[in-house]
């Protein structure tokens, strides 16, 4: 191989490199974002964010965790093994999961009273995938 194409073969590992720091960078800023905005009771709902490079993911667990770090550290060891071109794909598989991202609680709520407003929680009345995607490509791009 010529000089030329060594530096050319060098500069490419550099650029995929780059791009790839680029790219964990984002999807790992987003995914943070939208555990973070994840309402918590007992923390299920934060505890059942799965991650994956290949297909969404149909798992879920019945623990909790309403800090976030195990659904956060599904993110991390998913981006570790993503390669450049793969699909990125964070689910939540819990059956109220769109329940509280799209507003579909009982409204009046049960019992006269609850952690719901209108239909909405109270925590995430505007969701939580959809706002923590808007607040992480905010910070992604303040970033830039």
């Amino acid at each position: 191989m010529s000089v030329f194409g060594k530096r050319i073969d060098a500069l490419n590992v550099r650029v995929q490199a780059k791009t790839k720091s680029a790219v964990v960078r984002i999807i790992t800023t987003v995914a943070r974002a939208v555990i973070n905005q994840t309402p918590v009771d007992k923390g299920r709902l934060k505890n059942n964010w799965y991650a994956s490079n290949t297909r969404p993911s149909t798992r879920s667990n019945k623990k909790t965790d309403p800090s976030g770090k195990k659904s956060l550290a599904r993110v991390a060891r998913a981006v570790r093994r993503l390669k450049l071109g793969q699909t990125f794909y964070l689910s939540n598989n819990l059956p109220y999961a769109a329940v509280v991202e799209y507003g579909r609680y009982p409204n009046p709520p049960k019992k006269g009273k609850g952690k719901t407003i209108n239909g909405f929680s109270k925590q995430a009345p505007q969701g939580m995938a959809r706002i923590g995607l808007k607040k992480g490509m905010a910070k992604v791009k303040a970033v830039q």
